[in-house]
């Protein structure tokens, strides 16, 4: 996949009018392709832990992507905390929902919804579809696009009194990079932190319930190659029960074959995921700035991800074979098995996602048997 998406590049025809957020948002993926390229080192010189490590920032700039190519619904928030009591909030978010309602049906607001903020007190939040042009009425950029642009994390989380300067603030100066610094951290919290990412996507309807599970899961399991965690990396290997006392780089055993898999299909599905955005994206855009998309080599890449490790239960596939056999061992009643006809025709959103994800690979890899369920036959590899 990573050398067609480097050959996708002279199969794009540009259109009568080069539009840069389209190079920028293909710039902003080149580096996430390092990132997958630097993984797949990693696998390759049996560094597997730090694979997975690196498959976390991935994962993040998996889910800002999605916004940036899709999230066209923004918000603007308005701070009440300091006028209002919690009771007067509520009567006036009650307020404020009656006039919108109004205001829709004579047709006199592009506003969405009102609704409180989440995760800060006594806050609206103004929902509104598209950052239009005047020229483009139809074309839209998404906010996430903006934001990840003028985000600076020094800006966030650095105080200028505390490190060197060539001169003295001047209290004017010193108020305006408070504001900043304050308007930073709302935009953060609100647009680019991890809760902030998932809060969007799901109002813009790219993820519901059931996907915010998945993602909470694999972005904890993958966390704990990435902060410390105890013997998480130890737990990898085929003798993760052996000590040698001291010193040495790792330890003198070998990565486990499900592991170097695990962290392959990390990148597999996440590089999958990248690009699925990137080609809709270019796909999508108006033939003025994009004639041709040529994306047809790299979708038939992409549907061969699925197709090939179904096993392997990422973001928005269906659940595989495995996980359907496991829940009607454990679940499912005579009688549905009989109205199903077969364990693997259990309906989708009756099987639960399991958060163990390297137990539960290591179990799907396995042939099993159920006098009820009947055959699990282990899948290729």
């Amino acid at each position: 996949m990573l050398d067609e998406y480097v050959a996708w590049g002279e199969k794009i025809t540009a259109g009568e009018v080069q539009h840069a957020a389209y190079d920028e948002m293909l710039d902003f993926l080149n580096f996430r392709m390092e990132t997958a390229a630097s993984c797949l080192l990693l696998i390759e010189n049996e560094k597997v832990a730090d694979s997975l490590g690196l498959s976390r920032s991935l994962l993040e700039h998996y889910l800002l992507f999605m916004l940036m190519c899709r999230g066209y619904k923004f918000f603007r928030i308005q701070d009440l905390s300091a006028a209002l009591t919690e009771s007067q909030f509520k009567a006036r978010l009650k307020v404020e929902q009656e006039k919108l309602r109004e205001l829709q049906a004579r047709g006199e607001t592009s506003c969405l919804e009102v609704r409180k903020a989440p995760r800060v007190s006594r806050r609206l939040m103004y929902v509104f579809e598209g950052l239009r042009s005047q020229d483009e009425p139809d074309f839209m950029i998404p906010a996430h696009y903006f934001q990840f642009q003028n985000f600076r994390p020094e800006e966030l989380r650095l105080k200028d009194d505390d490190y060197f300067q060539y001169y003295e603030r001047e209290p004017e100066t010193k108020k305006a990079l408070k504001e900043n610094r304050d308007d930073a951290a709302l935009n953060y919290k609100f647009y680019l932190s991890y809760d902030g990412l998932l809060e969007c996507l799901e109002l813009n309807e790219i993820i519901d319930s059931a996907v915010i599970a998945r993602v909470e899961a694999h972005y904890t399991f993958l966390g704990k190659f990435l902060h410390p965690t105890h013997n998480a990396a130890r737990e990898l290997h085929e003798r993760s029960n052996w000590y040698s006392g001291g010193t040495a780089v790792g330890i003198d055993q070998q990565y486990s074959r499900t592991s170097v898999l695990l962290a392959s299909l990390y990148v597999c599905y996440l590089v999958s995921g990248l690009l699925d955005e990137a080609a809709g994206l270019i796909e999508g855009a108006p033939v003025k700035y994009v004639s041709r998309a040529g994306t047809e080599e790299l979708r038939t890449l992409m549907a061969g991800i699925q197709r090939d490790f179904p096993y392997f239960w990422f973001l928005f596939n269906d659940p595989p074979l495995y996980d359907r056999f496991n829940y009607c061992i454990h679940h499912a009643t005579d009688d549905e098995l009989r109205e199903w006809g077969h364990y693997s025709n259990v309906p989708n959103e009756r099987v639960p996602f399991d958060q163990h994800i390297y137990s539960h690979l290591q179990h799907a890899l396995g042939g099993w048997s159920n006098v009820r369920c009947g055959v699990y036959p282990p899948p290729a590899t």
